[in-house]
């Protein structure tokens, strides 16, 4: 055993030793305008295209890279394998033009911290550190975590949301304080979601809470709703491919129908009739498909999620139609139960097996 774990940190310290050796090749590249001859705009930029990386990483690579020179004893360090790049990275962060002449004074205990620190620990040292250089409590530092901040957002091929955030300790703090509470507030008994799916679905519902109470965005405390155009034109003709350019445009907006149905189980749902693309002949009022009565009644008929063993109340649940209205189910009592967002996205997804559901017996 005392061998394997030997050889893992001998491993391990290669690894970072040949680290250090790359971003002095990134340092000695970066300097050398060779990426300018290479037809890019940056040193980072090619080595995010050729090696690979999204931008935030190769950029830090080279931020890193272009103070390797200014921390000798942190690079000899580093390049010894004796620290990680998370070490070097947490020393390379604190040290500016204005404090570079105090730094170099302390470079050397900080360098003896990092080789018996973790990264973390060695953060809260150096921030003891950059606090007492600058003598202003801290406020250089905070600015400075501040301006890093960033949320970057893209899609994928078939449509999921893939976020990259950095955020200050202060913001940190706020996002871990709601998310985890969040968290709470939705387990329930059973529960086999994993942990990540949990804080997910807890972005998620913060989201939903702030869209439908109107605090952001312009729907001024309106739920978001369905709105159905119907263009007297293309209906005249009825054409035998309707449905199918129906199905596609739901496709191309990234909505399957299992998700359509769900949402549809309980909004608002508006009719706007135009003649052509562009002359709109009448906006319909917005009809909500269960009623303030008979949400009342559900809620006192089943008290939470309907779902044996989860007791999530009834403002963290939607209304769910057994027999869905768009196959000739009723807005009914008997035909509505109470379903957590969780378990209501399971009945329309789980192989839509809820598609011969009967509604409940008088």
């Amino acid at each position: 055993m005392f061998a394997s774990l030997e050889r893992l940190v001998q491993q391990r310290r290669a690894l970072d030793s040949m680290e250090a050796a790359w971003l002095r090749a990134v340092a000695e590249y970066d300097r050398s305008d060779d990426w300018r001859v290479d037809g890019y705009v940056s040193a980072a930029s090619a080595i995010r295209q050729n090696c690979n990386m999204n931008a935030g990483t190769a950029r830090a690579h080279v931020e890193l890279a272009r103070k390797l020179d200014a921390l000798p004893l942190m690079a000899d360090a580093f390049g010894g394998g004796e620290i990680s790049v998370q070490h070097a990275r947490v020393i390379a962060d604190a040290y500016t033009p204005e404090r570079a002449h105090a730094l170099a004074g302390v470079e050397a205990p900080m360098v003896a911290a990092a080789r018996c620190a973790t990264p973390r620990e060695l953060s809260v040292i150096v921030r003891r550190v950059t606090d007492a250089i600058d003598a202003d409590g801290g406020a250089a530092t905070d600015e400075a975590l501040f301006s890093r901040r960033r949320m970057h957002l893209s899609r994928t091929f078939d449509g999921m949301l893939v976020e990259d955030g950095l955020y200050d300790p202060e913001s940190a703090a706020i996002h871990e304080a709601a998310i985890n509470a969040q968290v709470e507030r939705e387990w329930f008994e059973g529960d086999t979601r994993s942990p990540s799916q949990r804080r997910a679905d807890a972005v998620t519902a913060l989201f939903r809470q702030s869209l439908d109470a109107g605090q952001v965005g312009s729907r001024r405390a309106v739920r978001p709703h369905v709105t159905v155009v119907v263009d007297l034109d293309r209906l005249a003709s009825a054409p035998a491919d309707l449905v199918d350019r129906v199905r596609a445009d739901a496709r191309d907006g990234g909505l399957s129908a299992a998700t359509l149905e769900r949402l549809t189980c309980d909004c608002d749902i508006s009719r706007v009739i135009t003649r052509g693309p562009s002359e709109v002949l009448d906006v319909g009022r917005a009809t909500r498909t269960v009623s303030a009565a008979l949400w009342k009644s559900l809620v006192v008929r089943d008290r939470h999620c309907s779902v044996r063993g989860c007791h999530i109340p009834p403002d963290r649940c939607e209304a769910h139609h057994i027999l869905h209205w768009s196959r000739g189910g009723t807005t009914s009592l008997d035909n509505l139960e109470l379903r957590c967002r969780h378990h209501h996205r399971e009945a329309h997804t789980a192989g839509r097996r809820h598609t011969d559901a009967q509604p409940r017996a008088a």
